[in-house]
């Protein structure tokens, strides 16, 4: 059987002899040691025919990729930001104001969460969700990279990024770059946290 782990996207093949037929299981991802819930066998033998035929492969594909919450005032901005984020292949979910931001990560889970400093500025909106983003649980926000769209800060000012508890800074005028600086960013987010899990399990602490 083929599974991905929810939590690092690591892909593994099962032996179908190595899980129960007709009970749930659960593996443990060698990656980064999450717990993984795999249903039966029995149960996704006797599905699988009638899913494949009726489920469309870009829909396949879809599910698959990466979630994002983008919470931006700007007007401009907005649709330059959504149109980075389809070419990239993610999802995509929109908040317009603070308390639609915190009801959607309420219900969902989010790899990449982007900010400008203009939303919902009312009701400190950045800075407040920002804040709520600190007070989770450390193994769920390890998961989100955090990226503020910035008109004070330089792109990739790393010491505004740790004073503003962000993972990245881009500065709005370099939105044109949106599409690399994305990819460099989600991918040193995710080797960061893949060392420090490593680390994690040599001193039995994972």
């Amino acid at each position: 059987m083929n599974i991905t782990c929810h939590n690092c996207n690591t892909k593994l093949n099962i032996p179908d002899h190595k899980l129960p037929k007709d009970k749930e299981s659960t593996v443990t991802c060698p990656k980064c040691r999450e717990k993984i819930q795999v249903p039966p066998i029995a149960a996704i033998k006797h599905h699988q025919p009638i899913e494949e035929n009726k489920k469309p492969a870009t829909q396949r594909r879809f599910e698959d990729r990466l979630y994002s919450l983008v919470c931006i005032d700007g007007t401009e901005l907005r649709p330059k930001v959504s149109s980075v984020l389809d070419q990239m292949g993610l999802n995509v979910d929109f908040a317009f104001d603070m308390q639609v931001a915190f009801s959607k990560m309420e219900y969902n889970t989010y790899q990449l969460l982007i900010l400008d400093d203009d939303f919902d500025m009312d009701n400190k909106g950045a800075a407040s969700i920002i804040e709520r983003m600190s007070t989770i649980d450390m193994s769920l926000r390890r998961r989100v990279c955090i990226v503020l769209i910035s008109r004070k800060f330089n792109t990739n000012d790393d010491m505004a990024a740790l004073h503003s508890s962000v993972n990245a800074i881009i500065h709005q005028g370099d939105i044109n770059h949106m599409e690399s600086f994305l990819s460099r960013a989600l991918a040193d987010h995710k080797n960061l946290y893949s060392i420090y899990n490593e680390s994690l399990k040599l001193t039995g602490k994972a």
